[in-house]
């Protein structure tokens, strides 16, 4: 279906876009924070890799994984803007956080949008027919009462 295709490709982009964004502000000095500076970096391979993993196996799984993703990273930013987070406390006005809030925002809910229609555009897994053991019949010899 190509409304399903175009969706799965605009997630791609999205989920390589969060992992652009973490790998620039990693680049521009995030990486000298403690705890948060690697997690960013692994926040930029990861959200690469989603997007690598949505495009070349377009399952249900994927797109539940890269939500799940997508969420935690959000999250994380509402939890570092709002009480901080590892000591850590991110203002609104700092590069990229406006950004971030709305593309995880979007990709957040593109993401859940996308793994329901592929999960309910899925044909259901064909069980194999049970195998049918003979009955006796009135013509076998050990059928027949005494």
């Amino acid at each position: 279906m190509v409304v399903a295709l175009l969706l799965r490709l605009g997630c791609v982009a999205l989920l390589a876009w969060i992992g652009y964004v973490h790998l620039h502000l990693w680049q521009e000095g995030y990486r000298q924070i403690p705890t948060n500076g690697p997690l960013f970096l692994l926040d930029a391979v990861a959200g690469f890799a989603l997007a690598a993993v949505l495009l070349v196996w377009p399952r249900p799984l994927a797109g539940l994984l890269a939500a799940g993703y997508t969420c935690a990273t959000l999250g994380a930013l509402i939890i570092s803007l709002s009480v901080g987070l590892f000591g850590f406390r991110e203002s609104i006005t700092a590069s990229f956080v406006t950004e971030s809030l709305t593309i995880e925002s979007i990709a957040a809910l593109a993401l859940i949008s996308w793994t329901i229609l592929v999960a309910a555009l899925r044909p259901p897994a064909r069980r194999p027919r049970p195998i049918v053991q003979p009955r006796p019949s009135d013509n076998h010899p050990r059928a027949t009462s005494r």
